[in-house]
């Protein structure tokens, strides 16, 4: 299996069986890229439902007084990542 084809691989993993399996039709895809997901998704407050989840992200580029910043999931392969460091996208 090519890396390619393992970043697709956790990436699908990751929307089917905890973004859908956990949101349904309240997360809706935006975009994807070579590894990344870009999602719309109504809840009450996602860093909360992120916190219950912590296991699956890395959250090392969130300020440190951010509630979930943690170096515990730094560069581990296959976590998730906030690409805009905890800052939600507030237009598309």
């Amino acid at each position: 299996m090519s890396i390619l084809e393992l970043s697709k691989t956790l990436m699908y993993d990751f929307h089917y069986n905890h973004i859908k399996n956990k949101y349904h039709n309240e997360a809706q895809l935006l975009f994807t890229d070579t590894d990344s997901l870009c999602y719309h998704i109504v809840t009450e407050d996602i860093y909360k439902d992120m916190k219950k989840d912590k296991m699956l992200f890395d959250t090392s580029n969130y300020s440190k007084d951010h509630k979930l910043y943690s170096n515990e999931n730094n560069k581990v392969i296959g976590k998730m990542k906030d690409e805009t460091g905890g800052k939600p996208i507030v237009e598309f």
